[in-house]
């Protein structure tokens, strides 16, 4: 009888360790991510070739030390080890080739990113579970009793199975609701909701009579998950360019970046706020040698639209609009203003699951120039098949 009688604790922990998909949460969490986001900070490998329509280019690869482990070692993906490197699941790391317009190799470039603050990742975020918890907190008083008028000497000894059972299977059972209980076992139920002013348990049943539990609980931990949507995310970064001849320090970027969602985060359409400031230290080609007396401002500031799958809950077209202010500190050069500033755009569309068209363009409003970047970005696991066992 105790092996039968299913603990509401329980399958908090199932929900959050493995929703209700297929696929381990870190997974799911990744599937669910923006493309913006995921530009910001790659959960797992993403290879990009940035610009490929414009002078400069490059082929760039991003992942982190994690995504490496997991890789090698498929059993990294289990609940304590994902919450025990996210340290490593903040720390993102990139190499890539520059190329010139002739598609000839122009440098190499490498970076760092590390997510200071990062409330958007529930699977590490230990308020998520918190939240879970405190919003089902009813459903885990009931349990208690129930569990509590099983194990009663008093208790019928017929009505213990059937009501083991139906209870069991209004937490299982997508297909079993509150009007299918066994008059008995429903009166059972019902005293304890009004003896312990289940006020949210009631309000349920009160409005819909066919009321499922399971489905109640899953829409509960849904409604905590999308919520996480609107949660920061504060990310620096160090990046570097070589020079042609692969010495290194050609460029030297210091980054910050921003995003926080402003929109309700239940809407398949909504909004972040994307905010970035850049440092660059250059080499100043007016200088003989290599160093990097060149130093150059850029912030930005702008929102990005996202509009998800109502039935995927997937993004899949993205939109940024963004200003952005540059000024030059040191190195100006004779056919260049100190200070710039553009109009910004950003057209993003998911071709398939794993592969991003980013379309970019900038306008000066002084000069009436528009500058538009053709990318292709693929942001993968290539984990799925190795954890289908986890699962």
């Amino acid at each position: 009888m105790k092996k039968l009688f299913f603990s509401l604790s329980l399958s908090i922990s199932l929900l959050f360790g493995f929703g209700q998909t297929n696929e381990v949460p870190v997974l799911t969490a990744d599937s669910l991510a923006t493309g913006n986001y995921k530009d910001v900070l790659t959960s797992f490998f993403q290879l990009a070739f940035d610009r490929f329509t414009g002078p400069d280019k490059e082929l760039k690869f991003s992942s982190n030390p994690y995504a490496i482990m997991m890789r090698a070692n498929p059993d990294l993906a289990v609940d304590t080890n994902y919450i025990k490197y996210r340290t490593l699941r903040n720390l993102n790391f990139s190499f890539g080739a520059r190329l010139n317009e002739s598609y000839k190799f122009n440098g190499f470039s490498a970076g760092i990113n590390y997510a200071i603050i990062n409330k958007r990742d529930e699977t590490i975020y230990r308020e998520f579970l918190y939240l879970v918890m405190a919003k089902n907190k009813d459903y885990e008083i009931l349990n208690e009793e129930i569990a509590r008028v099983l194990s009663m000497s008093t208790t019928d000894a017929a009505l213990k199975p059937r009501l083991n059972k139906q209870f069991h299977s209004l937490y299982e059972d997508d297909a079993f609701n509150f009007s299918m209980l066994d008059p008995d076992v429903k009166k059972i139920i019902e005293d304890i909701i009004r003896d312990k002013k289940l006020s949210g348990i009631k309000k349920l049943i009160s409005e819909d009579g066919n009321v499922n539990i399971h489905d109640a609980i899953t829409k509960g931990y849904e409604n905590v998950r999308q919520s996480f949507r609107n949660r920061p995310l504060w990310t620096v970064a160090v990046s570097d360019t070589s020079y042609q001849d692969q010495l290194l320090f050609s460029n030297l970027a210091i980054t910050t970046q921003f995003l926080k969602g402003i929109s309700d985060p239940a809407n398949n359409h909504g909004v972040e706020l994307d905010l970035k400031g850049t440092v660059n230290f250059l080499d100043d080609s007016l200088r003989a040698g290599n160093d990097l007396k060149r130093s150059l401002l850029n912030v930005e500031g702008g929102l990005n639209y996202v509009w998800r799958s109502k039935k995927t809950d997937l993004s899949f077209f993205e939109f940024k609009m963004s200003a952005s202010y540059g000024y030059i500190f040191n190195g100006l050069y004779a056919d260049e203003k100190r200070q710039l500033f553009t109009l910004n755009g950003g057209l993003r569309i998911r071709v398939f699951d794993d592969i991003w068209i980013p379309l970019q363009f900038r306008y000066e409003p002084k000069t009436g120039n528009v500058f538009g970047f053709l990318n292709v970005k693929a942001n993968f696991t290539a984990m799925s098949k190795l954890l289908a066992g986890k699962s």
